[in-house]
């Protein structure tokens, strides 16, 4: 998948970047991870709220579905956040993340939920071509049926986390 600049969303070939998501979790039971060239100096506070603020109605529309579904069995549901509004600082609480930790290289967000708990690592860091911006995305199980949840949301993973990073550069080249 590339952008109208030729950047390109790498997922199969992408490292994760997982220590302090592993840490944080005491452990981990899946991660991918998507990466994606940065124009140099980006920081990972840039990377993340570029990507958090692009991210498309119709996806919106999935996890509004999905909290519908899920709120009668306890789990946690979100509230939407206008793009003006996303500060990427600790304890924000941005749709399905609350923010961790934020340094110019990382920001860890996650949340805790009672059958997975999962973090997302935005990292930038020098690639092989330059500034990337990396998403992780580390799960702990913490139920039988968390397993079964997460594999029934993995396709929407897959097919969401790559389209949203992608579409997130590109509105930001296309912005500059």
């Amino acid at each position: 998948m590339s952008g109208a600049t030729g950047r390109r969303v790498r997922a199969k070939a992408a490292a994760p970047v997982t220590a302090a998501a592993v840490d944080s979790l005491g452990g981990c039971d899946h991660v991918d991870a998507v990466a994606i060239d940065l124009p140099p100096g980006t920081t990972a506070v840039e990377f993340t709220h570029t990507v958090l603020a692009a991210t498309p109605e119709w996806v919106h529309c999935l996890l509004t579905t999905r909290d519908t579904l899920m709120s009668p069995f306890g789990l946690h549901t979100q509230q939407r956040v206008a793009p003006q509004d996303i500060r990427v600082v600790p304890g924000a609480k941005l749709g399905p993340f609350r923010i961790l930790t934020v340094s110019d290289e990382e920001v860890l967000a996650g949340d805790d939920d009672k059958h997975l708990c999962f973090r997302t690592s935005f990292a930038v860091r020098e690639g092989v071509r330059g500034t990337e911006g990396v998403c992780t995305t580390v799960v702990r199980f913490t139920r039988a049926y968390g397993r079964a949840y997460f594999k029934a949301i993995q396709p929407f993973h897959n097919l969401i986390i790559p389209r949203v990073v992608a579409r997130a550069v590109r509105e930001r080249d296309e912005s500059v």
